[in-house]
This record gives C-alpha cells, structure tokens and sequence, in this order.
C-alpha cells in the first residue's frame, strides 16, 4: 500500500470508530434516561399520584422529548460517519486498494428479500419513537394525577 491509500484507510477507520461511538452514545444516553424514568414513575406511584408529583410527570415528559431530540442527532451524526467512510471506501476502491465486489450487490438483495418488512424499518426511528413513547407515558402520568 502507498502512503497515501494508508492515511485514506486511516481516515475511513477513524470515521467507522466515531460511527460507532455515536451508535454507543445513544444506547448509553437511553437507558440512563429510561433508568430516570422508571425511578420518577415509582416515586409518583408510592405518592399515589398526590398533586405534588406532577412536577415530576413533566420532567417525564422533558427527558422523553430530550431523548428523542438526542437519539435523532445521533442518528444524524452516525449517518455523517457512514457517509464519509462510504467515500472513503469508493476512494480505496479507486486507488485499487479494494478490488470491486460485485457480490456484495448480491448478498445485499438477497438479505432485503429475506426480511422485506423488517429492512424497510429504520432503526433511528424505532430509537426515536421509544422515547416519544417516554414522553407520551409523561403526559399519561400528568393527566392521572391532575384528574386525582
């Protein structure tokens, strides 16, 4: 390999770490606030509920739009990695570090056939929409106590 294919795989590697990095901050970010989140829940239940705990269904409520706000930034910040390093991998294969795989079209299409429904879904939204759950559950929560 010549010197610079090296520094081009440096840099596709560096790119792939912070993919993962991002990938591994927002796992982390979700159960810390799902961890919160079930904690506040046992504190409004043990209050059954009193008015004094709606406070605490709201801070509910913020930490599930916080996360869904995060969980979407780390999506977006993971998808610039991917990007890059894709570039990079397109640059590799130009300087004839990479040989040209056309079976990885293959196995790509086979592995779309095999699961049609589940490829279609994005993950992102899957991480998004769980703590939109979170901040619905939040205004679940608001609306027992202030019917109370």
């Amino acid at each position: 390999m010549s010197e610079s294919s090296d520094a081009v795989l440096a840099y596709w590697n560096e790119h792939r770490q912070q993919l993962r990095q991002s990938e591994t901050q927002r796992s982390l970010l979700t159960n810390y606030l799902l961890v919160i989140t079930a904690a506040l829940s046992g504190l409004i239940v043990q209050q059954k509920f009193a008015g004094g705990t709606l406070a605490l269904a709201v801070l509910i409520v913020v930490i599930g739009l916080y996360g869904a706000l995060s969980a979407a930034k780390y999506h977006e910040r993971a998808q610039y990695h991917l990007t890059q390093a894709r570039a990079l991998t397109a640059t590799l294969t130009d300087l004839g570090v990479l040989a040209p795989d056309p079976r990885l079209a293959q196995f790509r299409d086979a592995h779309y056939r095999a699961y049609p429904g589940l490829s279609r879904i994005r993950l992102h939204w899957l991480w998004t929409g769980l703590h939109l759950v979170v901040a619905g559950y939040g205004v679940a929560l608001a609306i027992i106590i202030l019917s109370r």
